[in-house]
């Protein structure tokens, strides 16, 4: 048998099913990264029994050579090829979920990417399988002071499933495998990194804090009827642009402590930056709540 015989010839017009599914605001170890690859394999490995039994036998091949060469295709053709990669460029390849016993797995990891694509382009000339699937796990964290001026945009992070399927059977079992070891592990704090989540803040929390803290201080530092009173205004507005910039950078901060995708096994350190987050966070809002109190109750 020859490569030719996973080569599909014919031209009749397909239909296929299409989605991208993004994986964000997951927290996840390496153990639930091993459970959704071996039930996508063997979602994918079904397939490839489907396949195998259309495939037409060699008549230079024996019984036994041809049973051999059938289970070579189904483990070779029909396999999800792994790259690992780590923050610092490290790279590590597998076609088995032995890769994440490997004690050469880069650490912290980067990136875990996993696709049924390769091993089969290279049992069938370079062709792509009808039912393709491809996993990307991105654990990269933005930067602790983002320059991006798109502040309103969600934060990067390109971790996506894209499946790409003429058989519906093939594309609903993805979609469940997704559901069930990946998207069913959502982080609590998964919406400060979605779109205009920055917008929401500044409108609803930030400002209104801005302007009563500025004008605040400003009653302070320059109450009514001092000698500088020509200034209080704009002290009021140089006060409400530097909470306004303060409130930029601790979105970002935030952004890093608490990444859009979190794995557990690289033992990120950034909790020490969360508690102290936390505790601010817990000290603006008595702040707050104390004053609003205080003006209802008079």
């Amino acid at each position: 048998m020859t490569k030719d015989a996973l080569v599909t010839t014919d031209r009749k017009p397909v239909g296929w099913y299409e989605e991208l599914i993004p994986v964000r605001g997951c927290h996840l170890s390496l153990e639930n990264v091993r459970e959704f690859y071996r039930d996508l394999h063997a979602v994918n490995r079904k397939f490839g029994e489907q396949v195998i039994l259309t495939l037409q036998r060699d008549p230079d091949l024996t019984e036994e050579q041809w049973e051999a060469r059938k289970s070579f295709l189904l483990d070779d053709a029909f396999c999800l090829t792994i790259t690992v990669s780590g923050l610092r460029d490290q790279q590590l390849y597998g076609e088995s979920e032995a890769v994440f016993d490997d004690p050469k797995l880069p650490k912290p990891i980067k990136s875990i990417y996993f696709t049924n694509v390769n091993s089969f382009k290279r049992n069938a000339n370079g062709n792509e399988p009808q039912n393709k699937v491809s996993v990307f796990l991105d654990f990269g964290k933005p930067e602790v002071f983002d320059p991006n001026p798109l502040v309103s945009a969600a934060t990067p992070n390109e971790g996506n499933v894209t499946v790409h399927s003429e058989d519906i059977t093939f594309f609903n079992a993805v979609q469940k495998v997704v559901e069930k070891r990946i998207t069913a592990h959502k982080t609590w704090y998964g919406a400060i990194h979605r779109n205009f989540a920055y917008d929401i803040g500044i409108w609803f929390f930030a400002l209104p804090v801005s302007l009563y803290f500025s004008a605040f201080y400003m009653n302070q530092f320059i109450p009514i009827g001092n000698s500088f009173e020509l200034f209080r205004w704009p002290l009021f507005i140089y006060f409400v642009g530097l909470s306004l910039i303060f409130y930029r950078a601790l979105t970002a901060y935030a952004k890093w402590a608490f990444p859009v995708n979190v794995l557990e096994e690289n033992k990120d350190r950034a909790w020490k930056h969360r508690l102290a987050l936390g505790g601010f966070s817990t000290w603006l809002v008595y702040q707050v709540a104390t004053t609003v109190y205080g003006i209802v109750m008079g």
